[in-house]
């Protein structure tokens, strides 16, 4: 069906959920031939980083022009279903943080379904954050300053690390931003009603669960469905925001809402009239409120 979309995304509207799900593997090839590059503004290295089980991965450092030491951070997790690679949309999101917030942006470029089913993504993630922590004098980030950041897949992975450090007795940052995260795999919130949304839908989101817990014992993923878990209340400031047509909407208000309940400073805000991924419309003026809001809790919040 057709779905009342604020006239800036009508482009989003030609992508299907079912489309993306089939055609993944040449969108990444046509992600992986776009790179983050330096502009006016940031510039942009990239590193090797320590990843899952002795493996390395390729990590993104973006900074502002002539930045000083002892910047804040943000570790910036992608979305695209842990099966796309980062979009030009994501590096423009990055250069807006670090240049608008004034900080470093860490991106990993953690390794992808299918071959890297759970919890390869979140290990490679962990491993990274424990590398920055290591080397946060010489990298000139101030590891007491720090937030993480992530749509869709990178909000599940967000979440997810935060419960991972919890248990493993390590430093948790201060912050969190989930942008139309995915917390939930058991799939039960009335917004699953939406199986033909723009970029992504219910039919995607049960494919991506049944790929990434392939071959698992779902009940021992301890942290593969965040919501799941009765006690967050050691969940740091945390801002959460959703897509009116999206299937992951309900999951995130109800996540937002039982973390209010814990007593954990949150702030959620569904933004009318979009569909999950809306990020895809860089020039779009929704975004622009959108960002314009999301560096202010930066701001406040490291």
């Amino acid at each position: 069906m057709k779905y009342p979309l604020d006239k800036e995304l009508k482009s989003l509207s030609i992508y299907s959920g079912s489309m993306v799900g089939r055609l993944y593997p040449l969108i990444n090839i046509g992600y992986r031939l776009k790179k983050c590059r330096s502009d006016e503004f940031v510039s942009v290295k990239k590193v090797s980083t320590p990843g899952y089980d002795g493996a390395s991965i390729d990590t993104l450092i973006i900074e502002p022009i002539d930045c000083g030491k002892d910047l804040p951070c943000i570790f910036l997790f992608h979305g695209g279903g842990l099966l796309m690679s980062a979009s030009d949309a994501h590096y423009q999101v990055a250069k807006w943080y670090a240049r608008e917030a004034n900080c470093k942006v860490i991106m990993p470029d953690y390794r992808l379904l299918p071959k890297f089913t759970y919890p390869v993504a979140l290990e490679d993630c962990y491993n990274t954050y424990q590398w920055v922590l290591q080397n946060a004098e010489s990298l000139g980030i101030n590891k007491d300053r720090i937030i993480f950041a992530g749509d869709s897949a990178g909000g599940h992975i967000s979440a997810a690390l935060i419960v991972m450090l919890k248990d493993r007795n390590q430093p948790i940052p201060q912050g969190a931003m989930l942008i139309y995260p995915a917390l939930d795999k058991r799939m039960i919130t009335e917004s699953m009603k939406y199986t033909d949304t723009p970029i992504f839908d219910s039919n995607c989101y049960k494919l991506f669960w049944s790929m990434y817990l392939k071959d698992q014992d779902a009940s021992q993923a301890t942290y593969a469905s965040i919501s799941e878990i009765d006690n967050l209340d050691y969940f740091p400031r945390t801002y959460v925001e959703t897509a009116e047509f999206d299937c992951l909407h309900d999951e995130g208000i109800e996540f937002a809402k039982k973390l209010i309940s814990q007593g954990v400073d949150t702030q959620y805000y569904n933004v009318v009239g979009t569909c999950h991924g809306f990020e895809a419309a860089p020039k779009s003026s929704l975004l622009a409120a959108c960002m314009k809001r999301r560096i202010e809790w930066i701001k406040n919040t490291i």
